[in-house]
Formats: structure tokens, C-alpha cells, sequence
């Protein structure tokens, strides 16, 4: 095959290299071309190190099941995610999670999750992954198809791959894609637990459902929007373009678009925290859905405090805390999971 030039490669590059995953996936299989090329450009030591782990981050594992427990399972899955999205929105997120994960607990007999992620696969049956982050965790991993995601602290993700089909994601929490486009088309949509659903063909794109609103921001490339109840025949479709937010509330389904700059609430998976306009509730925010703590201010009007700039995103509560009452020049106290906050 003809060989491309890797020297500009990136880590999650490298990780998306078809050619690469085998040589990673087939230790057995010499690759003489890749074994040349690591002697040659020593200097991407580092990178391929860790590209190697992204690519080994999808954990392989077989079950001893019968044809028949196999279909019975599947049939579970399925018949559970389809009841579920019609329940009350009241009910949705605490219902939908507990069904869907004790679904793909049956899938995993035996195994517990312990924040890796498996899969089986049966012919053109659906292959399942399931995944999920602690307070103060990220992870980036390589979905079967090659689609790169980095799921952001506390969230939660279940993975369905309909072979020549179709690719589904269901996100709880906060999450960015790299979507690869596949050569027959397949769709590639991620669903929240509340109203919306995120269609994609080849895209970079940050979801969050973590807050009291569903946040989709698109970096690169273009997405359709489906809002509104999953038994409608009508749900509202929206498209996104380059620079553009959609925010949804889930207490009474308003919505609005407009533009955003995208770096914004992207750059946390890089490890950078953008701060354009950056209010203390904003930082409130951040703690709360990374670190699990929740910030007191007794003067409301102290969270209206706005900064600009960039820093390190360091998944360490204390040092986070450290760094944002520089930031912001104010007093920090904490107590438990809790922060007082101050004029110095």
C-alpha cells in the first residue's frame, strides 16, 4: 500500500491510522514497516507511546454464551432502550441510566466496571461498549469504528454499532467527538437523556448534558439537531455549522442558537481551561461537575465577576481551587465538598 508521511502526526492521528491500530492490535503480525519507521524518527517515542495506549484503551473480552442467551440478551438491550425513551421527562435520567447499565451489566457476566470498556460481536448483531468517568477523571479511548471520544469528569457512555448500519451513542455527562466518516455513509448520532439527538457524518463536536441545559457546540464540520419528544413524527430538526451552540433547556424545552467561539468548550479536552468572559458561576460550574463540590457565595453579586485568559486544566481539586483564587483574587475555603468563597 502507498505510505503517507507520519512525521506531522499527533498522538490521536496515529490512534485513527487503520494501518497503525493493526500493528498495535496484532503484536503477533511483524510489521516491518512500522518497526523501520519507530527507528528512524526516534523522536516520536513519546507520541506513539501514546497513541498505543489510545489504541489499546478498547479491552477485548469473550463470553461463554449460548446462541440462544446471546439473542435473548440482545433483545433486552434493545426492547430497554426503546421503552425507555418514551417515559416521562420527570423520570427519564435516573430511569434510562439504571436500565441501560443493568443491561449492559448482563452483556459483561461475570465483570465488573472498573472504567474500561468491552464489546461482542455476532455476525451483523449490534456491538455494545459501555464507559464512564469518576469525579476528577477524564479518558479518551477509540470507539470499533475509529472515532476518537474524550469523556469529560462524572459522565457516562454507552456505545451500539449496527454493522453497515448505523452507530449510536448515549451520553450522560460531557463529551467530545472526532467522528470518522465511514466509506458506506453510516450515521453516527448521539442521544442525551433528555430531548435531543445528535447527527453526525464526520464531525468534531462538544456535548454536555451535565447542567440544568444540554450544550452542543460544533467545531469542525456539520451536525443535525432533532429536538423535542422522541415518539413525535415532528421533532424540530436544526442544523449547526462551524461556530455555532445550541443550548436547550431541560426544565421547559426553550432552545436558541448562536454563535460561540468553539474553543471555549472544547479546549478542556486538550487540557486547557479558555476563559473568555469567565463569571465565578462559571467556575461554580466547573467545580461542581468535575469535582463534585459545591461553591457558597453569600454575595450573589460576586458571581457576575468576569475574567479572560487560559490556564492548565489540572483534574485535582485543591490545585483547581489554588489556581481559580488567583484567578480571581478572592478567599477559598473549603470544607468538604464545599467552597466559601470571598473578598480577600
Amino acid at each position: 500500500m502507498a505510505r503517507i508521511s507520519y512525521l506531522s502526526y499527533t498522538a490521536r492521528e496515529f490512534a485513527l491510522d487503520e494501518d497503525f491500530q493493526q500493528w498495535v492490535l496484532q503484536p503477533d503480525v511483524r510489521n516491518v514497516f512500522w518497526e523501520r519507521w519507530l527507528q528512524q524518527h526516534p523522536e516520536k517515542e513519546a507520541v506513539i507511546r501514546e497513541a498505543r495506549q489510545l489504541v489499546q484503551g478498547i479491552g477485548f473480552r469473550s463470553y461463554s454464551l449460548t446462541a440462544g442467551e446471546k439473542e435473548q440478551l440482545w433483545e433486552a438491550v434493545w426492547n430497554g432502550l426503546e421503552e425507555d425513551t418514551v417515559q416521562p421527562q420527570t423520570t427519564v435520567r435516573k430511569t434510562w441510566w439504571r436500565r441501560s447499565w443493568k443491561y449492559a451489566a448482563a452483556l459483561l457476566i461475570g465483570a465488573c466496571l472498573s472504567g474500561g470498556f468491552w464489546f461482542w460481536k455476532g455476525g451483523n448483531k449490534p456491538v455494545l461498549l459501555s464507559t464512564y468517568t469518576r469525579l476528577g477523571e477524564v479518558k479518551t479511548f477509540l470507539l470499533p469504528d475509529s472515532s476518537a471520544v474524550t469523556l469529560n469528569a462524572d459522565s457516562k457512555l454507552l456505545y451500539a454499532e449496527q454493522q453497515g448500519r448505523h452507530r449510536e451513542v448515549w451520553l450522560d455527562g460531557e463529551a467530545f467527538f472526532h467522528v470518522k466518516h465511514t466509506r458506506n455513509d453510516a450515521k453516527f448520532v448521539v442521544h442525551t437523556y433528555d430531548k435531543i439527538d445528535v447527527e453526525v457524518l464526520g464531525t468534531q463536536f462538544n456535548v454536555n448534558s451535565s447542567g440544568k441545559e444540554i450544550v452542543v457546540v460544533l467545531q469542525q464540520g456539520s451536525i443535525k439537531l432533532d429536538i423535542g419528544d422522541k415518539g413525535s413524527n415532528h421533532p424540530t430538526e436544526m442544523y449547526l455549522h462551524p461556530g455555532e451552540m445550541l443550548r436547550y433547556n431541560k426544565q421547559d424545552g426553550d432552545f436558541s442558537k448562536s454563535s460561540a467561539n468553539a474553543g471555549k468548550f472544547t479546549s478542556w479536552h486538550t487540557g486547557r481551561l479558555m476563559m473568555e468572559d469567565y463569571t465565578l458561576a462559571d467556575a461554580a460550574a466547573f467545580m461542581q461537575q468535575v469535582f463534585g463540590k459545591t461553591v457558597i457565595v453569600k454575595d450573589t453579586q460576586l458571581l457576575k465577576y468576569k475574567v479572560s485568559g487560559s490556564m492548565p486544566l489540572i483534574y485535582n481539586a485543591d490545585t483547581m481551587l489554588v489556581q481559580l483564587q488567583k484567578v480571581f483574587r478572592m478567599q477559598f475555603n473549603q470544607k468538604g465538598d464545599e467552597v466559601w468563597i470571598q473578598k480577600k
